[in-house]
């Protein structure tokens, strides 16, 4: 072999190696996930469980997906608040550089930072929000957790399905609120059924005397109500059992965030008996979701309980896992992303779940189910089952 050719060899050695050096330390470039969500103020312990459902994903799956280092950045929301939301996305995406969000909590939150994902190409799991059409807002949303209708809709058609003609409403006075009251009254007004009233209460500080009384008056066969997660389910849950209206054969109609278990311990037998249509109980029985609880009890304890938002952050894990393996070995590619995330399907601790292709809005089962006390503890109970709905 001449100097020539051995020139040559070595030339083509170290390009070889040069490439392969390049590759590899592509393939562990750091991705930089910004997460918002509330870790102060009323809602702090959805924070909480955001944190632990994060954490024990990657004790199970690593934080390497696709060969990429995973840097989490954590935010905090405070609650609904848009202004908050909106800078602390802007910080996130213009000064930590991060290329995917999850989060954040509550409407006007994603809403508020829509304009931002979308100009700077920033695929964003929504793991909280529920109003109906904000997954349309940019290119770059996906979401996790459910729209208003997903809820609502179901709860419409089992109750006449099992007899119930007459319901008087009680819905927050917001947005989501009003995208209850709607969609009940047109799904079950559309199969026979009459709404006899409409009880408006505000998100603040509601006195609920007033509002049972206007529900004893209404001659109904059932209430429906849609409030959220938090304070005024429980306050509304102790005035209707106070009031003796457990006891009555007026059915009570609502959907899963007024049995959240993360109020359930607190709501005591006053949430007994209330027939719900949700996407998550603990008490799911399949084999994911059994081998979910023992792994989080272990993990973080009994308390505070098991609920949605631990599954609906879980499963934005699942889809920013499988949209980094799929880019395997390449730069990261946020529309090559967002291509394999639409349209995944999964199996998740709450059943079989999908991410529809055209819309990134998520479609999965719902369930109906009644609180129960079982083995001395409250729990959602299923009993029926709603399968594959859209969430428009």
């Amino acid at each position: 072999m001449n100097s020539k050719t051995i020139r040559r060899c070595l030339a083509s050695a170290a390009a070889t190696l040069l490439l392969a050096a390049g590759l590899q330390a592509q393939a562990q470039e750091t991705l930089k996930v910004g997460i918002l969500a509330s870790y102060s103020g009323p809602t702090a312990t959805s924070g909480v469980a955001i944190e632990n459902a994060i954490k024990l994903f990657q004790q199970k799956h690593g934080d390497t997906p696709g060969g990429r280092k995973i840097e989490l950045i954590k935010r905090d929301t405070t609650g609904p608040n848009p202004e908050v939301a909106r800078r602390l996305a802007q910080e996130l995406i213009v000064r930590e550089k991060v290329q995917v969000l999850i989060g954040p909590d509550f409407t006007p939150n994603v809403l508020a930072v829509a304009p931002l994902v979308t100009e700077a190409k920033v695929p964003t799991i929504i793991s909280g929000a529920a109003t109906q059409g904000i997954v349309e807002k940019s290119p770059y949303f996906v979401r996790t957790f459910y729209s208003i209708p997903q809820s609502v809709r179901p709860m419409a058609q089992w109750a006449v399905k099992n007899n119930v003609h007459k319901v008087v409403l009680l819905v927050a006075d917001y947005g989501p609120g009003q995208d209850a009251e709607a969609t009940f009254t047109k799904a079950f007004t559309d199969l026979g059924g009459t709404v006899t009233g409409v009880i408006k209460v505000p998100v603040r500080n509601p006195e609920f005397s007033g509002y049972i009384q206007r529900i004893k008056d209404a001659n109904a066969d059932a209430v429906f109500v849609f409030l959220p997660i938090g304070d005024l389910p429980l306050q509304f849950l102790k005035a209707y059992s106070n009031a003796g209206l457990r006891d009555t054969p007026l059915k009570l109609l609502a959907t899963g965030d007024v049995t959240d278990e993360s109020i359930l311990d607190a709501a005591g037998d006053s949430a007994i008996g209330a027939i719900t249509t949700g996407f998550y109980s603990p008490t799911h029985d399949s084999a994911v979701n059994k081998q979910f609880v023992a792994d989080y009890t272990a993990a973080f304890g009994a308390s505070p309980r098991i609920s949605m938002i631990h599954v609906t952050t879980w499963d934005a894990m699942q889809l920013l896992y499988a949209g980094l393996e799929a880019q395997k070995g390449a730069k990261f590619d946020p529309d090559k992303f967002m291509a394999t995330i639409k349209g995944y399907r999964f199996e998740s601790p709450r059943g079989p779940i999908a991410i529809d292709k055209t819309t990134g809005d998520i479609v999965q089962n719902a369930y109906v189910r009644k609180v129960e006390r079982r083995d001395g503890v409250l729990q959602n109970v299923e009993f029926d089952t709603v399968k594959d709905i859209p969430a428009n």
